[in-house]
């Protein structure tokens, strides 16, 4: 962990050298924010649970589950994943970052939670949770229950296959 809360990882790969060209890799991830981002703490007892932004109707729904543990010392993190196509340079996003701010902190609004809001610009969304999510985190999502595959059981089988602990809440 470093002094500024990213991962020492997430920030060993934005470190360029002058004169130095970025990798495909490090340009996909090369503007993000992330605020607070920590592993859980077993020391301290504090448990840190990542809940990715997927509709207001959903990640409300997270929220509510994840506020449920609020005896446990639970710490909140919601993170939203924007996709930048490729003709965008990746620190010019399409959507305005205030807006996204807003959404988010709206959303804990609602729920009278605290926690911390981290957006993502990537040019792939898996790749985005995979920089913004420390390993082996706990994340949080709300489905709606259907006979196909919803797109947040597609998102949750990823992330525990890249190793994360997920709970998928079907409504």
């Amino acid at each position: 962990m470093t002094s500024s809360g990213l991962p020492a990882y997430a920030e060993d790969e934005m470190v360029k050298e002058p004169g130095e060209t970025m990798s495909n890799n490090q340009q996909q991830i090369a503007y993000h924010e992330i605020d607070q981002r920590r592993p859980a703490d077993t020391a301290t007892g504090v448990l840190w649970v990542a809940i990715p932004y997927t509709t207001p109707e959903l990640t409300l729904e997270a929220l509510r589950h994840a506020g449920a543990g609020t005896d446990l010392n639970v710490q909140i993190s919601l993170v939203d994943i924007q996709v930048v196509p490729f003709p965008c340079p990746l620190d010019q996003p399409l959507i305005d970052r205030k807006f996204s701010e807003g959404r988010l902190r709206n959303l804990f609004a609602q729920t009278n939670l605290a926690g911390t809001t981290g957006i993502v610009y990537a040019r792939d969304r898996l790749e985005g949770y995979r920089q913004a999510l420390a390993p082996a985190s706990l994340v949080i999502l709300a489905t709606r229950k259907h006979w196909w595959r919803t797109r947040e059981q597609k998102l949750a089988r990823s992330l525990q296959k890249a190793g994360h602990h997920v709970m998928l809440l079907r409504n």
